[in-house]
Order: C-alpha cells, then sequence, then structure tokens
C-alpha cells in the first residue's frame, strides 16, 4: 500500500479510473470520491471506484495523504482555493488537468507550504465522460506526464511508484514544455476534429454517414469529448494552440496551393512526407 486515503475531486471518467485501477493494485486502502451530482456520486460508488462520496470538499480532503484533482481546468484555481484550509501536513495534492503551467503556477500561490504539489497528466480518457465509463485498466501502457514542481525527491518518488502500479510510464517534463507539446500532440488534433464536424454541419450534406467509411468516423471521434473541458483546456493554452494552429494552416495551405496549381507531383510530396512521419510515430 502506497497511501492510506486518497481523495478524488471530480470522480468523472479519469478520477475514477485513476481509483479503480489503484484499488485493483493495493496501492491506496480508501477512495473519498467528490462530486456536485447525487447521479454521479450514486454511479462511482456502483462501479467500485470510491468507498464513499460526499460534495462536501472539506470533509473530503481533512484525512487525505493524496488528494487527486480531476476537474475542469478553469474550476482548479477555486478548488485549491476551497480545499488548502482542510488539507493536512505532509498531503500530495495532484492533478489530472490537460495543460500545466497555470495550474501549477496556481498550486504555488495557493496550497499552504506544508503541503506537496505534483502537476500531472494521464494521457489517457475517451471521450465519454462520468464514472460509468471509468475502466481500472484506461492508464495500462499509457504515459503519464508529471512536473514534480519543488516537491521532495521521496514525495516525487513515492506518487511515481503509483502510476506505475496502476500500468502507466511516469515522464517528467517542466510546466511550459508540456503545454507547448501538448498544443501540437493533443490540442490541435480535437480543434481540427472539432472544425472537421461543424464543417460538416454547416454544409448541411445530407445522409453524410452513408458515403462515409471509418475514416470520418475515426477522425471526428474527439469531437464527442467534454464541451467545458475543452473550452477550458482551449482558454488555458490559447497562445500555444494559436501557434500551432497558425502551423497546420501553412501546411494546409502548401496542399491547397499544389491542387489549385494542379501539380500532382507536389501532392504526393506532401502526401509521401506526412505518411512517412506518421510511419515514423506509429510504425
Amino acid at each position: 500500500m502506497i497511501y492510506r486515503r486518497m481523495a478524488v475531486i471530480g470522480i468523472g471518467q479519469i478520477g475514477a479510473s485513476f481509483a479503480l485501477a489503484a484499488k485493483a493494485a493495493g496501492a491506496i486502502r480508501r477512495v473519498v470520491g467528490v462530486a456536485r451530482s447525487q447521479q454521479t456520486r450514486d454511479m462511482a460508488m456502483q462501479v467500485g471506484a470510491a468507498d464513499s462520496c460526499t460534495e462536501d470538499l472539506a470533509a473530503a480532503v481533512a484525512k487525505a495523504d493524496l488528494v487527486y484533482l480531476a476537474v475542469p481546468v478553469r474550476a482548479m484555481r477555486q478548488v485549491m482555493t476551497d480545499i488548502s484550509p482542510a488539507l493536512a501536513p505532509g498531503c500530495l495534492v495532484t492533478d489530472a488537468g490537460s495543460t500545466k503551467a497555470e495550474i501549477c503556477c496556481w498550486a504555488s500561490e495557493i496550497l499552504p507550504p506544508e503541503v506537496h504539489f505534483i502537476g500531472g497528466h494521464p494521457m489517457a480518457g475517451t471521450e465519454k465522460h462520468g464514472p460509468a465509463s471509468a475502466s481500472g485498466s484506461l492508464f495500462a501502457n499509457t504515459t503519464y506526464l508529471l512536473c514534480p514542481m519543488q516537491a521532495p525527491q521521496e514525495v516525487a518518488d513515492r506518487f511515481r511508484s503509483l502510476v506505475e502500479a496502476i500500468g502507466a510510464r511516469p515522464v517528467t517534463v517542466s510546466p511550459d514544455e508540456h503545454d507547448r507539446v501538448l498544443a501540437y500532440s493533443s490540442h490541435l488534433p480535437h480543434l481540427c476534429a472539432a472544425v472537421l464536424s461543424l464543417t460538416l454541419k454547416r454544409r448541411d450534406i445530407e445522409n453524410v454517414t452513408s458515403f462515409a467509411g471509418g475514416g470520418l468516423r475515426d477522425t471526428t471521434r474527439i469531437a464527442a469529448a467534454d464541451v467545458e473541458m475543452w473550452r477550458d483546456i482551449m482558454a488555458a493554452n490559447g497562445s500555444a494552440i494559436v501557434a500551432a494552429t497558425e502551423q497546420f494552416c501553412e501546411a494546409l495551405s502548401d496542399f491547397t496551393d499544389a491542387v489549385i496549381a494542379e501539380d500532382w507531383e507536389q501532392v504526393a510530396e506532401l502526401l509521401a512526407e506526412a505518411k512517412s512521419y506518421r510511419d515514423s510515430l506509429y510504425g
């Protein structure tokens, strides 16, 4: 057992999956789930992600040696403010937000000095949300990005051992580097899926799915993800996302120009360049 008591604030898909995985690994003795909705609390209990649930933040974290924040990015600051007076000295607070610079800054400003913080971002999840979509195997063979900040080495090592226990690979990164790279690897793909879906809607193509194979479904899948969560990600990492989008538009313009010029050799070269890079990523 690595931690005695974990409070999961925002026990949706990610929070509930983390709890299920940690409990299955024998790394956590007791989990207290926190959610505003009674339905969410009931479902978290039903799937076995929590031993008890409440909407009382202070009560949930009072005896916890690990607090897991899995709320939308823009809600993190207020949650940190609300729980700070109730946190026990030596407690570790971590998060699962998809941006890190802003969240890590808030933690440094708000959390008590006797409380530790490690920024976290599990590279896992689906377009679904809520504890009903949770899975104890969600993190298996995935990367789990960590920003230890000023956490003592023994505190960081302890949490790394929990990340490894749930089947993930911990990778340490700075908050700024995290946000810069994620703008390309995660936030831009979501933006592309959303723009494609929006384009199809605005064109109002009748029976479009009757004329589509798996490519359309796969390409637009992540556009079905939680709107509030992705709005907050865009707000928190806007400048990096804009930079990534500008690079995307340049590449799109290269394709468009080649097609307009009927330069099929150039089109083939661009397609080959894209294929070669994709193959180098996943084989």
